[in-house]
């Protein structure tokens, strides 16, 4: 018999649905977070493309080689006699832009950049991923860990409830404490119940992260990071200015700027080509009276030229487009300063918060477990009769918070761990 209530009371404890789940540690979940994220795909497409587009043949430094033929068929009536003409003329032509300021070989460097930039971009989309999959996997277990904080309370409570009802029953106590027990318990079911559905919610939110779109319940196996590293700023700073991702996408954009500045040049510079082709013609005429009279002909015709062009004047507009690359690439550069010093303060801010949320932790485990003794010593203080019930209640309360508090803690520390690693540029590396 007491096994069988020991089995009910757990039964009740687990959350709906947690029976009979498919397991799910973190590793697995920013793994399947990363092949089924909607906005990664597309980023992951856009990167291909630039990766296409990141060639030769798309800079004009190759030649263009064109085919062409014509057929026609002529028909002419006189008076003496009628024939009819075909005429059959394929043509083979070539055009080579052998120079063009060095237009082709920037274009070519631009494009490598711009791969690296779709590269940077879907680095820096893998990187939002991974912290968001972090944050609502470790939000599920604090959530799961209060489950069992208010499942405990809720069990003290009802163990309460009966001794009351019990004493109630042996004319050792008042219908007053046994209502007040009572009132105290079905707070603590509530609470239990509504946790709960909180805890089922931040599944669901884990779920979205992962791109799955079934309502599926997990049994979450990894545990939160206990472990919190001393850290020092000037290495995090380093970090930072160096591995960075959006920092180094930024450099990107700024080596682009100049590479348009550098195409802006070129036009002063002239440009030679080179064009030829090959053409034959065969020509056939056919007498509708007399095919004696008909005749054959064809004829092969090759050409092959160089082309020098340089504008010497267009109204300034050569001027104009170097100089306006020019100021926008000096923008560029107080882009930069200006993401470096925003970036450097984001990190002096989380650093701060890092270090006094640590402290913070190691207060919250010692007042759980000093409000935690309290409570037994409360129970055992109850049962003797040395205190009444609203102490006994409300030094439940105070074990309650000081539970949500370490949690809160201890989740709020691993946040600001997991902004440093993404600030400096370690959080694909670490998770």
């Amino acid at each position: 018999m007491i096994k069988i209530q020991i089995l009910a009371i757990l039964f009740c404890i687990l959350p709906v649905g947690m029976q009979a789940q498919n397991t799910l540690s973190l590793s697995q979940a920013i793994e399947m977070g990363l092949q089924n994220n909607y906005d990664l795909k597309i980023t992951r497409n856009a990167e291909k493309i630039s990766s296409i587009n990141n060639t030769w043949g798309n800079t004009g430094a190759l030649p263009t080689i064109s085919f062409s033929t014509s057929l026609s068929e002529g028909f002419n009536y006189n008076d003496t006699e009628n024939y009819r003409t075909e005429m059959i003329s394929p043509e083979l032509g070539l055009n080579w832009v052998l120079f063009d300021g060095f237009s082709a070989r920037i274009t070519k460097k631009k494009y490598e950049e711009l791969e690296n930039l779709s590269k940077g971009n879907t680095a820096i989309l893998v990187e939002n991923t991974i912290q968001e999959i972090v944050s609502a996997y470790n939000n599920c277990i604090v959530q799961q860990e209060l489950v069992k904080v208010y499942a405990e309370l809720m069990n003290l409570s009802e163990d309460r409830y009966n001794r009351e009802l019990h004493a109630k029953d042996l004319g050792a106590n008042t219908t007053y404490n046994t209502l007040l027990a009572k009132t105290s318990w079905l707070e603590d079911k509530s609470t239990y119940l509504q946790q709960k559905v909180e805890f089922e919610n931040s599944i669901r939110t884990l779920n979205y992260a992962l791109g799955i779109k079934d309502n599926k319940m997990w049994e979450l196996t990894s545990g939160i990071k206990s472990d919190l590293p001393d850290y020092t700023l000037s290495d995090l700073t380093t970090k930072l200015l160096s591995n960075n991702t959006t920092l180094k996408n930024q450099y990107i954009n700024q080596s682009l700027l100049a590479k348009e500045t550098a195409l802006a040049k070129s036009n002063y510079l002239p440009s030679l080509n080179i064009n030829g082709g090959v053409s034959h013609t065969n020509r056939n005429v056919y007498y509708s009276k007399n095919s004696i009279n008909d005749s054959k002909s064809n004829y092969s015709d090759v050409n092959i030229g160089l082309n020098l062009s340089y504008t010497i004047f267009n109204g300034g507009q050569r001027k104009r487009s170097v100089q306006i690359a020019k100021i926008e690439e000096e923008s560029a550069v107080v882009e930069t300063d200006q993401m470096k010093h925003s970036l450097q303060n984001q990190l002096l801010q989380i650093f701060s918060t890092y270090e006094v949320q640590k402290d913070l932790v190691l207060l919250a485990n010692e007042r759980e477990d000093a409000a935690k003794l309290n409570m037994d010593m409360a129970e055992e203080k109850l049962k003797t009769g040395a205190i009444d019930s609203f102490d006994f209640r409300d030094i439940q309360i105070n074990y309650l918070n000081a539970a949500i508090q370490k949690l809160n803690a201890i989740y709020n520390v691993v946040e600001s761990q997991t902004d440093l690693a993404r600030i400096t540029g370690g959080i694909i590396n670490e998770f």
